[in-house]
């Protein structure tokens, strides 16, 4: 297990983290999120022991993080860095070697990794021969080569195509599957969503939310019915607390409390009009999200 434990950070008169704490189980994908500036970056690289915490512990199964275990780590920055003048080939073997494999069992990997992520054209072939996509796929590679027991993805996603994103996905979790924790910081919301059990949003330097993500929704206090937009909606005045907050091709958008009847509701939607589509839905972790992170310059 990783375990974050009231960790703190500053540079100067700037905190970038506060008494952040939060703990990832094994074999399983832990959402970190938050605005630009929130204290992301500063966490992750204590907990890859780049940077030391002011205050506070990272642990890895019970023992402090330091660089004998942070070697056993896979990491993805979001700022790329492949050696621009070797072959692919030669930096993934260099990588896989630093990290203790043997050269056949190296090259075994690397060879299984290039027909999953269909590169094997661009084994010969240096960094700056490939696109931006292919370059964080090779990337990605020489993170995951020596099958780390914590993997660290750091905007894992930016610059793939629907096609790439679904590979990578799927690579994630053969790895979860195999009993890796990993740790994903990521701006797209319905990826985390769909892969992550468990998140931390963090909002200038501290955690404003922490736990499983379906107990956040369960506990929610509202629900959302998308319904059709009938011509007269006035009957939503019936219910206490639902509130129409817009509409759009066609779609009514409703806020409701969640104790709300909403068999009753449909009820009385279909006396006042045909209607084709009704669907009650918990919050998204985008509405999650906007609830808990402060538009800049808003009040804490």
């Amino acid at each position: 297990m990783l375990e974050v434990d009231n960790i703190s950070k500053s540079f100067g008169t700037v905190q970038a983290v506060s008494d952040l704490s939060f703990a990832a189980r094994p074999g399983s994908i832990f959402g970190l999120l938050g605005p630009n500036g929130a204290g992301k970056t500063t966490t992750i690289r204590m907990i890859l022991d780049i940077l030391a915490p002011d205050r506070g512990e990272v642990r890895w199964a019970g023992r402090r993080v330091g660089p004998h275990i942070r070697h056993t780590f896979g990491y993805l920055p979001e700022e790329r860095g492949l050696y621009p003048k070797m072959k692919i080939h030669e930096q993934l073997m260099f990588f896989a070697r630093l990290h203790g494999l043997s050269a056949d069992e190296a090259r075994r990997r690397i060879a299984t990794f290039f027909d999953a992520f269909r590169l094997n054209e661009y084994l010969k072939r240096t960094p700056a021969e490939l696109s931006k996509g292919n370059q964080q796929k090779v990337q990605f590679i020489a993170a995951v080569v020596h099958r780390p027991p914590l993997l660290v993805l750091d905007e894992p996603f930016s610059g793939f195509d629907p096609i790439n994103v679904e590979i990578v996905k799927d690579s994630v979790r053969e790895l979860v599957a195999e009993g890796t924790t990993i740790l994903l910081s990521s701006h797209r919301m319905e990826q985390v969503e769909e892969l992550c059990e468990d998140i931390c949003i963090i909002d200038r330097s501290r955690s404003v939310v922490a736990g499983n993500l379906r107990a956040i929704k369960r506990a929610w206090p509202n629900r959302f019915v998308r319904m059709t937009n009938l011509p007269d909606m006035s009957f939503l005045q019936r219910f206490p607390g639902v509130v129409a907050t817009g509409a759009s091709d066609g779609v009514a958008h409703i806020t409701v409390p969640a104790g709300t009847d909403a068999a009753a509701l449909l009820r009385a939607a279909v006396e006042h009009g045909p209607v084709d589509r009704f669907e009650v839905a918990e919050p998204s972790l985008t509405d999650i999200y906007l609830h808990y992170v402060k538009p800049e310059g808003a009040a804490a």
